[in-house]
């Protein structure tokens, strides 16, 4: 299980080299987003969907939480061995949800509006960027492995 957090850590920190340190908030996770996809894509980790599974059981575990040293994010990876379901959440950080097997739908509700809704769904090797204060409804399919990347940068509010 070190040796998948210490990839995962590899990863970010490799990435991280690739996006410019002034890039922060939703901007710095979509980057983000689309390096670790193509990581995830290309086979180039270590670890296999098979390894993650294996590693799931093997602790008895359905989830591995990690903060990273040097920036202010937070890993979480869960597998679902049973469908969820979790209505009208509102997101406290920016935050980017990475499918890395099986489906998440989730429904974006206008702020304004709460009865006008977007519903998508995200399949493996897919991701989605949602800001603070996003409310949104998820549907996680059992057996789907998703990776949570929690951002608690903020961006400066030049407006102020």
């Amino acid at each position: 299980m070190n040796d998948l957090i210490k990839e995962i850590n590899d990863i970010i920190e490799k990435n991280n080299s690739k996006i410019n340190e002034n890039i922060v908030g939703i901007n710095y996770l979509e980057k983000l987003k689309y390096l670790i996809i193509d990581n995830l894509k290309d086979g180039q980790n270590k670890f296999t969907l098979d390894d993650l599974v294996a590693a799931f059981t093997k602790k008895n575990n359905q989830s591995i939480k990690y903060k990273f040293k040097n920036q202010s994010l937070f890993l979480s990876i869960n597998l679902h061995k049973n469908p969820l379901s979790k209505i009208k959440l509102c997101y406290d950080n920016d935050t980017l949800s990475i499918v890395i097997n099986g489906v998440k739908k989730i429904s974006l509700f206008d702020f304004y509006d709460k009865k006008k809704k977007v519903s998508l769904s995200i399949f493996k090797n897919m991701g989605i960027i949602l800001s603070e204060n996003t409310i949104a409804s998820e549907n996680i399919a059992a057996g789907s492995i998703i990776m949570d990347i929690v951002s608690e940068k903020k961006a400066m509010n030049i407006e102020k």
